[in-house]
C-alpha cells in the first residue's frame, strides 16, 4: 500500500511545490535517468538499449496504475461495487507483476543479470531522491513565506 500513497503524494504535492516550473514530468524523468544510470552503472551502449525498454515499461505501469483508482468514494459504493473493485485491484496487480517479469525478460537481452537485479535498489534510491528534493523545495518555500524564522 506504500506505492499508491507515494504516487498520490508526488502528484498532489509536486505541482504545488514546484510552482512556475515548465515541465515537472521532464524533471522527474531526468532525476530517474540520473539515479538509475548511476545505480545500475550503465554504459552508454547499455543505456541506449535500456531506456526504450524501461520507458515502455513505465508507461504501461502508469496506465495500469490509472485503472487502480476507484471511480468513486469506496464508502459510497454498494457491496457489489466494492467487491468488483477488489477483484479488479488484484487483476491489475497481477498485470503489474506480469509486466515486471516481461521487463526482466527484455532486459536480459541488453543487460547483465547483476544490473537487472539492482533495479529495485535503483527505484528505491530514485524515490528517496525525489522525496528529498520535494522536502528541499518545501523548506525553501517555507523560508520564502517566513524569512528569518519569524511567524
Amino acid at each position: 500500500m506504500k506505492r499508491p500513497f507515494f504516487i498520490i503524494l508526488i502528484f498532489s504535492v509536486l505541482p504545488v511545490l514546484v510552482k512556475g516550473q515548465d515541465n515537472i514530468a521532464d524533471r522527474v524523468k531526468a532525476l530517474r535517468a540520473e539515479v538509475y544510470t548511476r545505480v545500475l552503472n550503465l554504459t552508454s551502449d547499455e543505456a541506449e538499449k535500456f531506456w526504450p525498454i524501461f520507458n515502455e515499461y513505465v508507461n504501461n505501469k502508469e496506465n495500469l496504475q490509472k485503472q487502480l483508482r476507484p471511480e468513486g468514494d469506496l464508502d459510497g459504493m454498494s457491496d457489489a461495487e466494492v467487491e468488483e473493485y477488489v477483484k479488479k485491484y488484484f487483476e491489475i496487480r497481477q498485470k503489474e507483476f506480469d509486466l515486471e517479469k516481461d521487463l526482466v525478460q527484455k532486459l536480459r537481452k541488453v543487460l547483465p543479470v547483476r544490473k537487472i537485479a539492482k533495479l529495485p535498489k535503483a527505484e528505491r534510491e530514485f524515490r528517496e531522491s525525489l522525496l528529498k528534493r520535494l522536502q528541499e523545495l518545501r523548506e525553501k518555500r517555507q523560508e520564502r513565506r517566513n524569512p528569518g524564522g519569524r511567524n
